[in-house]
């Protein structure tokens, strides 16, 4: 058998597969073999995987980015709450809660742009962040 240009390794393993089949050699290890040595299905499965675990990764980057708008929310009811010698330290704890959520709308915009996703003009939308509160001092 001569090499033949413009054919895959898998390719070639899958027609000696097929002759061998033909031949009455259809074991359960030729099958494993085929199996194996198929690079173009190995290859899809990778990444598959690959493209998986992305959206995995970006919904938790998402989470996080909803947990600290939550935190934003539930800081920015106790700054509406407090009492006046409360004001000072409540307004660093939404003023902190603030810096978080924009950092993690900033690590969202990032992955989303690592994984190809080039047009974020929406996520500010989508995800609103207020703008810094005047000091009640």
């Amino acid at each position: 058998m001569g090499y033949n240009r413009g054919v895959s390794q898998a390719e070639r393993i899958r027609a000696v597969a097929a002759r061998l089949k033909a031949e009455g050699y259809d074991t359960a290890a030729l099958e494993r073999m085929k199996s194996t040595l198929d690079v173009e299905a190995n290859q899809r499965q990778l990444e598959a995987e690959v493209q998986q675990e992305m959206a995995f990764a970006l919904g938790r980057t998402g989470k996080k980015l909803e947990h600290a708008l939550e935190a934003l929310a539930a800081a920015e009811l106790a700054l509406e709450a407090a009492a006046l010698e409360e004001l000072p330290a409540a307004e660093a704890l939404y003023e902190a809660a603030r810096v978080a959520a924009l950092e993690a709308r900033r690590h969202y915009i990032i992955h989303r742009e690592a994984i190809g996703i080039r047009d974020n003009r929406d996520v500010p939308d989508r995800y609103p962040i207020p703008e810094r509160r005047a000091s009640h001092r």
